[in-house]
C-alpha cells in the first residue's frame, strides 16, 4: 500500500475513535447529574471544564509535538483519553470525575491537533481534510444509539468507557504502522506560534474558524428547542429531523473534497454562508414541518464544507515549515469558539431563542467578505 494512502486511512481511524470518545458526554449529562446529586449550577461546569481544558492542549500541544514530534505526541493524546477513561470508570466523586473529563478534554484537544497536524503535513493529494471531518462526523452519530443503549438498559454511564479503553489500544497498536514526519523547525519557532497571525491570511479566515465553529454549535444546540417552541414539533419529531441534519451534514463532509478541488474553497465559501443564511430564513419565516425540514436541510448540506475549505486554503497557502504553527492555531481559534460563542449564543437564545440564528447570520456575513477579499485581491500563494 502507498505510505500516504496508509497514512491517511490510520489518521481517519483516529478521527473516528476520537470522536466516538469526545462525544460521548452529552447525552449523559442529566444521568450524571442525577448519579452524583448535584445541583443545576454544578452539573453545568462539566462541558465547560472539558472544553478548557481542550483550549490549553491546543495551546500546550504546539510545543510539545515540535519537542515530541508528531508520532509520540499522539500517542500521548491518546494515553490521555485511557487516563481519563479509568478516572470516569472508577469515579466515586463527582470532583474525581470533573478530574476525568479535564483529562478527556486534553486528549481531544490533543489528539485532535496531532491528527489536523499530520494531515496538513500529507502530500496535497492526500490531505482530505472534508473527509476527516466526516470521519468525526460519523463518529459522532454512531455514539448516539450506543449511549442510548446504555441508558435504555440502565446500564453505568462510566461503563461505557470500557469500550474507548478497547478502542484507543487499539488505535496506538495502529501509529506503529503510522510513518513518523518530521517538523520542519524555522527561525519563527523563537517567537512562537502566534507569530503565524502576523500573516493577515491566517488572522482574518482562522476568525472565520472561531465564528463558523460558534455557529455550527448554536445550530445543533439550539434548532431542537426551536423547532419545538416555535414549530409546536414533539419531542419525538425532533430528533428525527436532526438526524436528517447530522446525515446531510456528514454526507456533505464525505464527498466534499473531490467538490472543493474543482470549485475551489474560496469560491464555495464566497457562496455555501449566503445559502446558509437563505435556510436560516427559511426556517424563521416558515410554519409548517416541511419548511423546518427544508430549512435545516439546506443549513447541514451547505455548512459542511465550510470548515474543511477554510482548514484547506490555511494549511495549502502557508509554507510547509508554518504548517504545524497554521494547524495550532486552527486548533485554538476552534477552541475559543467552541469555548466562548456557546455560551455568549447560549445566554441570547435564553432571552429569545430567534436571536440564536440572527447571530449566526453575522457570522456567516464575515466568513463571505473575507472570502471574497482573497478572491478577488487574492494574495500570492506561498507554497512548499
Amino acid at each position: 500500500m502507498n505510505k500516504n494512502l496508509k497514512n491517511m486511512i490510520i489518521i481517519f481511524i483516529g478521527f473516528f475513535f476520537l470522536s466516538l470518545f469526545s462525544n460521548t458526554l452529552s447525552p449523559f449529562i442529566t444521568t450524571i447529574k442525577a448519579t452524583y446529586k448535584v445541583s443545576n449550577d454544578l452539573i453545568a461546569i462539566l462541558p465547560s471544564v472539558v472544553y478548557c481544558a481542550s483550549f490549553i492542549m491546543s495551546i500546550l500541544g504546539a510545543k510539545l509535538m515540535i519537542d515530541l514530534g508528531l508520532k509520540k505526541s499522539l500517542r500521548l493524546g491518546f494515553i490521555f483519553a485511557i487516563l481519563a477513561s479509568l478516572t470516569i470508570l472508577f469515579s466515586k466523586s463527582f470532583y474525581v470525575l470533573l478530574v476525568g473529563y479535564f483529562l478527556s478534554g486534553l486528549a481531544v484537544g490533543m489528539g485532535s491537533l496531532i491528527l489536523n497536524t499530520y494531515i496538513s503535513m500529507l502530500p496535497k493529494d492526500y490531505q482530505k481534510f472534508s473527509l476527516a471531518n466526516a470521519c468525526f462526523g460519523l463518529g459522532g452519530i454512531l455514539i448516539q444509539p450506543i449511549d442510548r443503549f446504555v441508558l435504555r438498559n440502565q446500564i453505568g454511564f462510566s461503563y461505557t468507557y470500557i469500550m474507548h479503553i478497547v478502542t484507543v489500544c487499539l488505535f496506538l497498536l495502529l501509529t506503529l504502522k503510522l510513518d513518523s514526519i518530521p517538523i520542519e523547525k524555522n527561525e519563527s519557532e523563537n517567537t512562537g506560534t502566534f507569530s503565524i497571525l502576523k500573516n493577515p491570511m491566517v488572522l482574518l479566515l482562522s476568525i472565520s474558524i472561531f465564528f463558523y465553529v460558534g455557529a455550527e454549535i448554536s445550530t445543533t444546540n439550539w434548532t431542537g428547542n426551536f423547532l419545538e417552541k416555535y414549530y409546536g414539533l414533539s419531542k419525538a419529531e425532533v430528533p428525527n429531523i436532526l438526524l436528517g441534519f447530522w446525515i446531510l451534514f456528514t454526507l456533505g463532509r464525505a464527498l466534499g473534497d473531490k467538490f472543493l478541488d474543482k470549485v475551489g474553497q474560496l469560491k464555495f465559501l464566497s457562496i455555501s454562508p449566503l445559502i446558509s443564511i437563505i435556510g436560516i430564513f427559511v426556517i424563521l419565516s416558515g410554519k409548517t414541518e416541511l419548511q423546518a425540514i427544508t430549512g435545516v436541510a439546506i443549513i447541514g448540506i451547505t455548512i459542511s464544507l465550510i470548515y474543511p475549505a477554510i482548514q484547506g486554503y490555511i494549511i495549502q497557502h502557508v509554507s510547509k515549515k508554518d504548517i504545524p504553527s497554521a494547524s495550532s492555531i486552527i486548533a485554538i481559534f476552534n477552541n475559543l469558539g467552541a469555548t466562548f460563542l456557546t455560551y455568549l449564543i447560549g445566554f441570547a437564545g435564553g432571552m429569545k431563542i430567534t436571536y440564536v440564528f440572527m447571530i449566526q447570520i453575522f457570522f456567516y456575513a464575515y466568513i463571505i467578505l473575507v472570502s471574497v477579499k482573497y478572491l478577488i485581491f487574492n494574495p500570492k500563494n506561498i507554497k512548499a
